[in-house]
């Protein structure tokens, strides 16, 4: 896929972004989510663009593409995601890594909800009776009671597993430079 949305960067389309459940460890992605920096804000070639692009990736079923403009971008709510999670089509990078910092979704939750026995077993499913659970299994990091932050790649996995403890949880994106 990478080979044939490269082929498009010329012209007016500065970069191509991929973001979403694609990249997420999510079980099974459904669709892929597109950016397309254009250099400018010409309708009739975005229209074009967007033609070429869906009929050289008519393998994949569900394909959604979104335009950014360069002029505009920094004022367009998607271009944060697109610094979270989105990989680079030019580059061959995550755009976190080409701003060298990295990308985390902090999650903080809680399990007044859960009877002893599942606050026990929630626990040992997390974090391992001896740093062996899924946190530590996907290199997330504790930060204390009731919180842990992880790769924002890891955070539909993370999600699903609060989820499937009928655990009440919030989230929030960070960057963290080294």
């Amino acid at each position: 896929m990478k080979r044939v949305l490269k082929k498009h960067l010329k012209g007016n389309i500065a970069d191509i972004f991929v973001i979403g459940s694609l990249l997420k460890d999510k079980p099974l992605p459904r669709d892929i989510d597109l950016i397309i920096l254009f250099k400018e804000k010409n309708l009739k070639l975005v229209e074009e663009s967007f033609f070429d692009i869906r009929e050289d990736l008519d393998f994949i079923k569900n394909v959604h593409i979104e335009p950014l403009f360069v002029d505009s971008m920094f004022e367009e709510s998607i271009f944060l995601a697109v610094m979270h999670e989105g990989f680079s089509v030019k580059h061959g990078k995550f755009v976190s890594e080409l701003l060298k910092v990295s990308s985390y979704c902090i999650f903080s939750y809680n399990i007044e909800g859960l009877s002893k026995i599942d606050k026990v077993r929630f626990a040992q499913a997390l974090y391992g009776r001896k740093k062996d659970g899924l946190l530590y299994q996907e290199k997330g990091i504790s930060l204390g009671a009731g919180s842990f932050m992880v790769d924002i790649r890891k955070e539909e996995l993370f999600k699903e597993f609060l989820k499937k403890w009928k655990v009440k949880f919030s989230k929030k994106r960070a960057f963290v430079s080294d």
